[in-house]
């Protein structure tokens, strides 16, 4: 025990020793003092850059896009009609998403139950959608079972049955969701909003139709926009994962070139009128405690020159989450509400922008007034140097999580070639986001927010909070149906 204990009184007086010898002797004060925190040096971000991109062009106008990618077993197939939503017919909103849910629901030749059997054993998944300006089939793949899985997605394209008991079944469960979102009046708010803002676009109905257009659709019309969407010579094909772009190509060939060409549909749609001053519906709930509020106007298109500094001078206004100003001051400082957010809803043609929220009846006017308040603010002065970091470090540091897998890589490229955003686009991404000026979110803020000029929706109970509206401007006063 005496030898342990002169042992370790040896070793201190060693220490203290070395400490004086190299001139780095502490007095009482210093002992206790923790070095300040360096934060280390900011890594220079990995480039995104996928392997080369090949594309080729069949007989039939079908753009074939192609990227090897070997990081696993696996190939992605996406095929997308530069077509969707908007080309609903008038009178039959939603026609474009109820025709698009049937395509896996049977071919000439399978049931739908034999069509989820059969990509089910090889573990693989095919599906089918749209919004509003395009619609698609994807199939997802190991590469051992491609053969088979691209055999069932040219059955699903080129061969739907659209069965009369499927039509039904489909008919059924959509007007259920219907009828379900009547109770949500944050569904409520966002449709009335649409509806008031877009007038007779395709835009101003709901994309899954309503309740009168649902219960009217027939087989024929089925049919009849189906021939309206898929069209070979409006589509691309993208094949990207674990194989050569020469057997892509071969397999396109083989799947597709049978496919006859078809007549592109035409873009002819009403344009919209932007709001004047302040306008406001108020869609009365009459057991309804909360009001969910929406307001807005018309914002921008997907292509529009100033997309970049738009989104980062959204990022920091209401889209960035918990790190916008919206959610900051709405929500932490006045608490007013839970959640608040802004948003620009970007498509080929000038979509929505919307500020969205929801607080105590009593507090409605507070909350739209505080909003307003914030975002001519916002206008006027502009984000600090701090918001604008955060904004490009979240966008560009977020980017490569899009490109995660081959079925992700497939969806990045469906939007570079549906909104014809370039071939350099993926590589110069974070380029024109970090080229965004705190100067640039200013002139976009004047520009595209147009705090002056905005229509208002509100869904609560009329006798609670009317009177404080009125405050805006006219109210109208709508019921539910």
């Amino acid at each position: 025990m005496k030898s342990r204990v002169l042992n370790t009184l040896l070793v201190l007086f060693f220490l203290c020793g070395l400490a004086i010898s190299s001139g780095i002797a502490q007095t009482e004060e210093e002992i206790d003092v923790v070095p300040a925190y360096v934060p280390p040096a900011e890594q220079a971000l990995a480039p995104v850059k996928l392997p080369p991109i090949k594309e080729k062009v069949l007989k039939n106008g079908l753009k074939v896009i192609v990227v090897e990618h070997h990081e696993l077993p696996v190939v992605s197939l996406r095929l997308m009609c530069k077509a969707g939503s908007q080309y609903d017919p008038a009178g039959k909103a939603g026609l474009t998403r109820f025709m698009t849910d049937l395509l896996t629901k049977g071919t000439e030749t399978l049931s739908a139950t034999e069509i989820a059997d059969k990509i089910d054993f090889i573990g693989g998944r095919l599906s089918a959608g749209s919004n509003w300006d395009a619609t698609y089939v994807t199939c997802t793949a190991l590469t051992k079972h491609l053969q088979t899985a691209l055999e069932l997605m040219q059955d699903v394209v080129l061969n739907p049955a659209f069965s009369d008991g499927e039509i039904e079944r489909n008919r059924q469960q959509t007007l259920s969701s219907i009828e379900n979102d009547k109770d949500r009046p944050s569904t409520i708010a966002s449709e009335a909003f649409n509806r008031w803002l877009f007038g007779e676009h395709p835009y101003a109905f709901p994309i899954e139709g309503t309740e009168e257009t649902v219960k009217s659709f027939t087989r024929d019309d089925v049919l009849k926009q189906y021939e309206l969407i898929f069209n070979p010579n409006n589509s691309a094909l993208f094949i990207v994962g674990d194989i050569s772009p020469k057997k892509a190509f071969k397999i396109a060939r083989e799947s597709f070139q049978s496919w006859p060409e078809g007549s592109v549909p035409e873009a002819v749609f009403p344009i919209p009128e932007a709001p004047e001053g302040y306008k406001v519906r108020l869609v009365n709930k009459p057991d309804a405690t909360q009001a969910q509020i929406r307001f807005g106007h018309l914002g921008i298109a997907r292509g529009n020159e100033d997309y970049f500094p738009v989104v980062i001078m959204n990022y920091i206004l209401g889209g960035g989450g918990f790190a916008s100003r919206l959610v900051k001051v709405i929500r932490s400082e006045k608490g007013l509400t839970y959640s608040v957010r802004s948003s620009f809803s970007t498509r080929l043609q000038a979509g929505p922008f919307t500020t969205s929220t929801f607080t105590k009846n009593e507090s409605t006017l507070e909350a739209i007034e505080a909003m307003i308040e914030l975002i001519k603010e916002y206008q006027e002065s502009g984000p600090t140097d701090e918001e604008l970091k955060k904004a490009k470090s979240y966008l560009t540091g977020s980017y490569p999580l899009n490109f995660e897998t081959p079925s992700s890589i497939a969806g990045q490229l469906q939007g570079v070639e549906l909104y014809d955003l370039g071939s350099d686009y993926i590589e110069k991404y974070r380029d024109r986001v970090n080229a965004v000026t705190k100067e640039d979110v200013i002139r976009v803020a004047r520009k595209y927010l147009h705090s002056d000029d905005m229509l208002f929706v509100v869904v609560s109970k009329a006798d609670e909070v009317k009177e404080d509206l009125e405050k805006l401007g006219l109210v109208e006063v709508l019921e539910i149906e």
